[in-house]
């Protein structure tokens, strides 16, 4: 009589099967990372209500302190750069945080708040190799309006990506910079790399844009499911395929 586990796989034949999930958390470990790495770039309109820019700076530093004890997962690190009518705000971090910051702004904004107006999402990227950026920090440009009119001279996926190339470049300005000098680098960015820092009448451009998604809008569509009705779901009779077998 044949066994029950005759028609077992031969573990001497059949070796253990690596998915790709098993792959990328062995390369997690391999980077010494707790969890993959998501960068967020977002841009706003600064409220008239802000009397002195440092209080956003000093607001996201206390939000990011929160955030560590919450999520023991990878720290906040990138850049706030705040110009005299605007802000951008490029993050890494866990995708915990990540939407927790998200939701943070949609909080402020529906509660009327007074740092900030008009947020709009730059880009959303996942699984980011490395760190751009080794820590987070933020730095108030003076900088004035060069007057330059963007309607019509480029499409917004232009200057988005124009705008985030910017940020990245960057980075990486910052990134092979001298340890002992990145404070005083990161004080004269205005005169020593004026042509990574995106124009404040570009972001003002951009801001307005009905094309780009704003936290509350993105929020919604990530906590709603998708709820899709095939075209042959609204035929009848109904396929075979899916047609019930009544008999």
């Amino acid at each position: 009589m044949a066994s029950i586990h005759d028609n077992e796989p031969d573990s001497t034949v059949y070796e253990t099967r690596v998915s790709y999930f098993m792959l990328l958390e062995e390369k997690q470990r391999a980077l010494n990372k707790k969890a993959l790495l998501h960068r967020l770039v977002y841009i706003a309109k600064l409220s008239p209500h802000l009397l002195d820019k440092r209080d956003l700076g000093t607001y996201y530093e206390e939000l990011f302190k929160e955030l560590q004890t919450k999520h023991q997962a990878e720290g906040v690190s990138g850049i706030l750069l705040i110009y005299p009518g605007y802000a951008v705000h490029f993050i890494e971090s866990s995708s915990d945080a990540i939407y927790s910051i998200l939701r943070d702004i949609h909080r402020m904004v529906s509660e009327g708040n007074t740092l900030f107006t008009d947020p709009k999402i730059l880009t959303m990227s996942h699984d980011a190799p490395t760190r751009l950026y080794q820590a987070w920090s933020y730095r108030i440009l003076n900088i004035t309006s060069g007057r330059e009119e963007y309607e019509g001279k480029e499409g917004v996926d232009e200057l988005v990506v124009e705008a985030v190339s910017s940020l990245l470049k960057l980075g990486m300005f910052i990134l092979k910079s001298p340890k002992l000098n990145v404070s005083s680098a990161m004080d004269t960015l205005h005169e020593t790399v004026p042509e990574l820092l995106i124009p404040q009448d570009q972001l003002a451009f951009l801001v307005k844009r009905p094309e780009l998604e704003s936290p509350t809008s993105y929020l919604k569509l990530f906590d709603h499911p998708v709820d899709m009705a095939l075209d042959n779901e609204l035929v009848w009779p109904l396929s075979e395929n899916i047609a019930v077998n009544l008999k």
